[in-house]
């Protein structure tokens, strides 16, 4: 899955159930549920852990992380 389709991808469940990762992210708060959740996740290989693999690991996203850390 590309950055840009992750980006679009919409959650499918939780309190963020309806928006994409991208409006997620939009603030600190956001971004840290979801390295938190890909930390929870099993790594099975469905869509959203691909979705949260590609979002998270884009060298962009990985500074805003590291500076909400």
């Amino acid at each position: 899955m590309t950055f840009s389709e992750a980006s679009e991808y919409v959650m499918p469940f939780g309190k963020h159930k309806g928006r994409t990762l991208d409006a997620i992210a939009s603030d600190d708060d956001g971004l840290l549920y979801l390295d938190w959740l890909r930390g929870e996740r099993d790594g099975s290989g469905a869509e959203i852990d691909d979705a949260l693999e590609s979002y998270l690991d884009d060298p962009t996203i990985q500074k805003e992380l590291e500076r909400v850390r």
